[in-house]
């Protein structure tokens, strides 16, 4: 059966959420799958429309960025079962949301066929078409690769899961299918 790996993906009118201190965006983007221990919670917000922009919709799982999902009580609510096997939830002040640490860490991007773009150092710029080793995710609903800023990546049964629970303002961009 072909299993197809997505990331999260920000969508039209969806609901932005970002660090009151530009300072914590570095927490967010330095995750790199270890366990976060004595963890001090960033202070949240929303952020508003623009003058004369549309309201943002709703949303459950409010864009932080593709690396970090933030989630607000319905869906913490409705996913910990499944999340808490891959991560950590974090609670965050300021919004009633809580970050979602992916520590589940594979190793799963076949670097000979993907087309990915190097720094001068060797460390990975760009992903521009991922392959993945299906034998390493196995049963994986989610993890991250072994990278700075990786994003989270679920496979079709977290897909699956979310749509069918119902959870607003979330979105997921296929990226690669076993097979194809």
């Amino acid at each position: 059966m072909p299993m197809t790996i997505y990331k999260f993906a920000v969508c039209e009118n969806q609901e932005w959420i970002v660090p009151v201190s530009a300072e914590d965006f570095e927490t967010f983007f330095a995750m790199d799958g270890r366990a976060i221990q004595g963890w001090a919670p960033p202070v949240m917000t929303m952020l508003e429309a623009d003058h004369g922009a549309e309201e943002p919709s709703y949303s459950d799982f409010p864009w932080l960025g593709e690396h970090a999902p933030i989630l607000k009580k319905p869906a913490v609510e409705a996913l910990a079962p499944v999340l808490t096997r891959y991560g950590q939830l974090m609670p965050l002040k300021g919004e009633d949301v809580w970050l979602f640490n992916v520590t589940n860490v594979l190793d799963a991007l076949d670097k000979e066929r993907s087309s990915i773009v190097y720094f001068d150092d060797g460390d990975i710029l760009d992903i521009e078409r991922y392959v993945f080793k299906v034998e390493i995710i196995g049963s994986a609903e989610i993890f991250k690769l072994p990278t700075r800023g990786s994003p989270v990546f679920v496979t079709d049964g977290f897909v699956t899961r979310v749509r069918d629970l119902g959870m607003r303002g979330v979105s997921f961009a296929p990226l690669w299918t076993s097979g194809e």
